[in-house]
């Protein structure tokens, strides 16, 4: 690593670079990037045959001091930033790559490498994380920030440190269902979000953007009837963006091109999903109100008091209303008693006055017919 300009030196892939670098230590202007210990870069220039190398010490043997497995770690990201830079190249070839390194490392601890880009669109800086982030880590990715450049930390989505699943939200957006992940992040992500950088994933050619989930609770408003099994429904989430805000529950991951970190106008995806989203979410509420306002019109419905309705019953042949008319049940219910004394049993005898009546009704008709005999 050269200190001077941050840059990712490496004479196999440029040994032109050795003619124009001092020689020496010059001043520990050089590190080595797996155990951070400072380097001298040593060959005459003027010898064809020589081959220019960095070494550790002149005195001894010259060897790193990190373990085999730790170097390994460290060769592997370093390929891995370098064929990153050459896919970026490969999509974009406007494009300028240049590898480089956001902080060193101990001899436990991986470094963090970067990609410089350099387009006719603006600069930017991809920061490469591998394996989990260090407190101090962060902060010299903190420390590089600058607002004129485009702040990109990228991590890799299948390392376990990096990505940690917890489940999946079922969205519906353009009338279609639609299953995004959600992950958990660890504190050193939620600090980068913070601080206004674009935190993502990166998944072979796939890039994953985040957004923030939060919990909310609809307040219930005049009309509304949340109770029972519409309680539930009460419950819903909202989304925060372009960065994750902070107090989210949750990480939604979008996936884009890769590429797009390259062509910032690639991103107007990411804006269009975004905003797709957000009216998925007032959707969902409107539809909601709408059942709860159904469900407290159904519950005036069954409380409203119940009239009482009059009944039709058949009259006898002699008292038959004429067509269109009604008897209430309050008109017939003289009709009626009749009939129930005499399903009852039988009727009681006359009263003592209609006895009375009849017999002397007899005697006037008697009485009248034998004075028109004797005459």
């Amino acid at each position: 690593m050269d200190t001077a300009t941050g840059l990712l030196v490496d004479l196999r892939q440029a040994p032109d670079s050795a003619r124009v670098l001092p020689r020496g230590r010059a001043s520990g202007r050089y590190n080595c990037l797996a155990c951070g210990r400072a380097l001298e870069l040593c060959g005459p220039r003027d010898h064809a045959d020589f081959t220019a190398r960095f070494r550790h010490t002149r005195h001894e043997i010259d060897r790193c001091p990190a373990s085999p497995e730790h170097l390994a770690r460290v060769r592997a990201a370093v390929a891995d930033a370098r064929a990153l830079a050459e896919h970026l190249v490969a999509t974009a070839p406007e494009v300028r790559v240049r590898v480089a390194v956001t902080a060193t490392a101990a001899p436990k601890v991986m470094p963090v490498l970067a990609l410089r880009l350099e387009a006719p669109s603006g600069t930017g800086v991809i920061h490469l994380p591998h394996g989990e982030l260090s407190d101090h880590q962060v902060d010299r990715i903190l420390a590089s920030r600058d607002t004129a450049t485009r702040q990109w930390v990228l991590f890799d989505r299948h390392d376990g440190t990096h990505y940690r699943p917890a489940g999946q939200v079922r969205v519906r957006t353009r009338r279609q269902d639609q299953r995004i992940d959600k992950i958990t992040p660890p504190v050193c992500q939620q600090r980068l979000a913070e601080a206004q950088f674009a935190v993502a994933w990166r998944d072979g050619g796939t890039l994953l953007l985040p957004f923030g989930g939060h919990p909310i609770t609809y307040p219930p408003r005049a009309g509304e009837d949340w109770s029972g099994s519409a309680a539930s429904w009460q419950r819903d989430w909202k989304i925060s963006h372009p960065r994750p805000a902070d107090g989210a529950a949750w990480w939604g991951v979008l996936p884009l091109p890769l590429r797009a970190t390259a062509a910032p106008a690639l991103l107007g995806a990411a804006v269009t999903t975004m905003a797709d989203l957000e009216a998925a979410q007032s959707g969902r509420e409107a539809y909601r109100r709408g059942k709860a306002r159904e469900r407290y019109a159904q519950q005036q419905t069954r409380l409203a008091p119940v009239r009482p309705q009059q009944l039709s019953l058949p009259l006898p042949a002699d008292t038959a209303p004429s067509p269109g008319s009604t008897i209430s049940a309050a008109g017939q219910a003289p009709h009626l008693a009749p009939q129930t004394r005499s399903a009852a049993g039988p009727a009681p005898g006359p009263e003592p006055a209609a006895r009375e009546f009849q017999p002397r009704r007899w005697r006037r008709w008697r009485r009248l017919l034998a004075r028109l005999r004797h005459r």
